[in-house]
């Protein structure tokens, strides 16, 4: 495809891959629409990030088409359906690192270090009672 520079029989001459692009070109930016509606994006000057949270976005994107299709049921008269889902994803993906964060595996002496920290510590009290001063 486009291997040859072959021009339209148009008026105005313009080669045939810049007419293919022309009406392809739709689909980008309705995928850019969409992904816009519920968007992870945040601002940043770091361009790696940019990439990723688009990642994210086409992904969850993708994955909400592929749910959809699968169960066409799901929330079938609901209008936002895509926000349930994109819910319904996150939780399913921090849960996890909830659930192993509830019982965090310590040692003794990170234990001793915890409690420690706590306000109720007496050499936290009287770090209180000196910034009160």
């Amino acid at each position: 495809m486009h291997t040859d520079a072959s021009l339209s029989t148009r008026e105005d001459m313009k080669p045939q891959m810049i007419l293919d692009y022309n009406s392809t070109k739709g689909g980008v930016d309705n995928l850019d629409k969409v992904t816009a509606t519920y968007s992870c994006q945040r601002k940043t000057a770091r361009w790696p990030l940019v990439i990723f949270y688009n990642i994210v976005d086409v992904s969850a994107y993708n994955a909400y088409v592929l749910w959809t299709e699968i169960n066409q049921q799901w929330n079938a008269g609901k209008l936002y359906r895509r926000r349930l889902f994109l819910e319904e994803l996150g939780k399913a993906l921090v849960t996890p690192m909830i659930q192993r964060r509830a019982r965090p595996a310590r040692s003794s002496a990170a234990a001793a270090v915890i409690e420690r920290s706590r306000w109720g510590h007496p050499a936290n009290l009287q770090w209180i009672q000196w910034t009160q001063v």
